[in-house]
């Protein structure tokens, strides 16, 4: 298959390559024990994780304060089906696995959740406790936890998707755009942090670039996680990696520190080529016209926040107004807004009669959710074991954002 044969398509009804998925074969299939955990009459207790702070510095603050804007206005309009959502807010994990289980154990042990939202942690070191208490989470699929597990829901799938399943057209479709719709004959590099979820990320790419014909010369994860104190070595492989010279594109796997030093050290060697990260949208950033990271693209798995003629970005940016006011639109806050409106609007659709039983078995059944415009669209069981072949494109250029592809979704191939 040559890459510029490939179309987007729609923000739902992409075509899913035929793959289906038996929940009843997933981890943590188990009926819960006490199926009504966290709920009363008046009211739906849930509670995040996620790494809040790090010793690299990079972190999903604002996750909690996108939730609790979503949660509050939730409460405004009388709740969950009568029900208010006790949110008691997200603990920090500091991107320490041990700190994850330990903190995990406090929302079911203490806090005593109905489900954790948003879950937003780089490691799945609270993955035995959620499943052997049967703790549904929702957040953003970036570790293994929300792969192979019923009670996973990412906004955007499994985003670490194992060797076994078909390879979606998302990143080849995001090199076409790069190169004005044709990526035919370009090389790519791809750079992540040393850890198991980024060596998993860059794998899963690498698989998709093949797949529509790409060429990939540079494939390595040598970022420490504690922080990239000399840039040096790795800015010389990449320069190198295309027999002797620099790739057409670099895709960073990389948290945002370390993708703004790489991205600054690698123009100061003189690479010309195309800079693609998954960090780089904050509107702080472009305030800040930071001239490393100016020109770059970053991919977004759901519409930008600069996007307020989409009305649900809009309805978006009025609640964040409004229940958390100062917070930054930045991609942790969206993603956890986005998992907490994931979240309620499974719990409506359940009823009154809410339990875990009655979720978990509405949700692994034939479940869609998407928001118009704003959030493509999640088909469950199947996004258990793959992301949704979607996205949106933007690039910094002075102190905006331009948008360079809005919110569109690819397919999987079928062979």
């Amino acid at each position: 298959m040559d890459v510029a044969s490939i179309k987007a398509g729609p923000a739902t009804g992409w075509d899913d390559g035929g793959q289906k998925v038996d929940p009843a074969k997933l981890k943590c299939s188990q009926t819960a024990s006490d199926p009504t955990r966290g709920i009363t009459d008046t009211q739906i207790t849930v509670g995040g994780l996620a790494y809040l702070t790090s010793a690299s510095g990079a972190s999903m603050s604002g996750a909690e304060a996108g939730a609790k804007a979503r949660f509050a206005r939730a409460n405004a309009e009388g709740g969950v089906n009568g029900r208010k959502i006790n949110y008691v807010g997200t603990l920090d994990d500091g991107n320490d696995p041990a700190r994850t289980s330990s903190q995990a154990k406090v929302l079911v042990e203490q806090k005593k959740i109905f489900a954790s939202v948003p879950l937003l942690t780089t490691n799945a070191s609270y993955l035995d406790t959620f499943c052997n208490e049967t703790v549904p989470y929702f957040g953003w699929g970036i570790n293994s936890g929300f792969c192979n597990s019923s009670l996973g829901f990412g906004i955007t799938g499994c985003l670490i998707a194992g060797k076994d399943v078909k390879s979606s057209t998302n990143y080849g479709l995001l090199i076409n755009a790069l190169f004005g719709g044709n990526g035919s004959g370009k090389t790519v590099a791809l750079v992540g942090n040393d850890d198991d979820t980024a060596r998993a990320g860059v794998d899963a790419i690498g698989r998709q670039l093949k797949a529509v014909g790409i060429k990939v010369v540079y494939s390595k994860t040598p970022v420490p996680d504690a922080g990239l104190s000399d840039a040096a070595p790795i800015v010389n492989g990449i320069m190198t990696a295309d027999g002797g010279a620099p790739p057409d594109v670099l895709i960073y796997g990389t948290d945002f520190n370390a993708t703004l030093k790489l991205t600054e050290a690698l123009k100061a060697a003189g690479f010309k080529g195309k800079n693609l990260n998954a960090v780089g949208y904050d509107p702080r950033l472009a305030a800040a016209k930071l001239p490393g990271l100016e020109g770059s693209y970053t991919s977004l798995q759901w519409a930008p926040g600069s996007d307020t003629a989409v009305p649900g970005i809009k309805q978006m940016v009025s609640d964040i107004r409004k229940y958390t006011p100062g917070t930054v639109l930045s991609l942790p806050t969206m993603a956890g807004y986005w998992s907490a409106d994931m979240f309620l609007a499974a719990a409506k659709k359940a009823g009154r009669d809410l339990t875990l039983t009655s979720l978990l078995k509405l949700m692994n059944n034939n479940y869609s959710y998407s928001v118009d415009g704003a959030l493509a669209e999640t088909r469950w069981p199947l996004n258990h074991l793959v992301s949704n072949p979607c996205f949106s494109l933007v690039q910094l250029n002075g102190s905006k954002y331009d948008i360079t592809v809005p919110l569109s979704c690819g397919s999987f191939l079928k062979s």
